[in-house]
């Protein structure tokens, strides 16, 4: 009788764990692979109440699965950090620090960093990433964002959003104030860095990128009051970039540790 009850667990075993049903480490690969590929726009949420949740503008609201287990995430106006790990087909998002920055009303940041916390399973179907809510609560659809090169940067002009002021924050800038850079063709920055007009050589190769010491005329402006401290904390972060993140019409340049130099949005096509 203790054979028949061996062989039936046995016979039980094979077909819970039988041929299709189990992932290999090369599923395992292909599924890690295509997740981290290209950064992911948000198209929508269906939650399973019947609410669609539908972003106005989807290049603003992004997710780039690094194959380190690291996730950056662009949440309309605001940055977030968080940290991932995936299992077979099981996804878990743990959250991490993120900007603190006024984005509007009709801004969803706050609703779309919620729900990427309650991440659990993931699937591809049609080039797109799903990703299924924990509790069975709903699904959200991302679409793939393509890769800009540093080639692509070249001529193009920015407009800062947010800047880092020197004490580990990510700030909106002055009011009536403004932040510019243009890659130029001749290697060098060039832009208002508040108050000055500034330069500084650059090199891009691919996402790393390396920028010199900046250079610029030396005027002095009193208003707004703080607008000097702010010239002077975006001119010592700018060579500290070593890492620049494109995301729609948005850029991101980080320092070695993460932290955020500057965020921009693209002026112009």
């Amino acid at each position: 009788m203790h054979r028949n009850l061996v062989v039936a667990l046995g016979v039980c075993a094979f077909l819970t764990a039988g041929p299709g049903l189990t992932s290999t480490p090369a599923d395992l690969a292909a599924t890690s692979e295509a997740l981290t590929a290209n950064p992911w726009s948000w198209r929508q949420t269906q939650m399973n109440d019947g609410e669609l949740i539908r972003p106005a503008n989807p290049s603003q609201y992004q997710a780039r699965f690094h194959p380190d287990g690291s996730l950056a995430i662009q949440a309309d106006c605001n940055h977030a950090r968080a940290q991932y790990h995936l299992e077979d087909n099981r996804l878990q998002v743990d959250l991490g620090p993120t900007t603190l920055m006024a984005c509007g009303e009709d801004s969803l940041g706050s609703r779309f960093l919620t729900l990427l916390g309650g991440a659990n399973l993931i699937f591809f179907q049609d080039d797109n990433l799903f990703i299924d809510l924990k509790f069975d609560s709903g699904t959200m659809q991302f679409s793939p964002l393509p890769e800009l090169s540093g080639q692509a940067l070249i001529d193009t002009h920015w407009r800062a959003t947010g800047y880092n002021n020197g004490r580990g924050a990510l700030v909106s800038l002055a009011e009536g104030t403004e932040i510019s850079l243009h890659f130029g063709p001749d290697g060098q920055l060039a832009g208002t860095a508040s108050c000055n007009q500034y330069r500084a050589p650059f090199e891009i190769q691919g996402e790393r990128v390396t920028i010199g010491p900046a250079r610029g005329t030396r005027k002095f402006c009193a208003e707004p009051a703080e607008v000097m401290a702010q010239e002077t904390a975006f001119l010592d972060a700018l060579p500290k970039a070593v890492k620049i993140e494109l995301s729609g019409e948005g850029m991101v340049m980080r320092m070695a540790d993460g932290s955020m130099v500057a965020t921009w949005a693209r002026v112009g096509p």
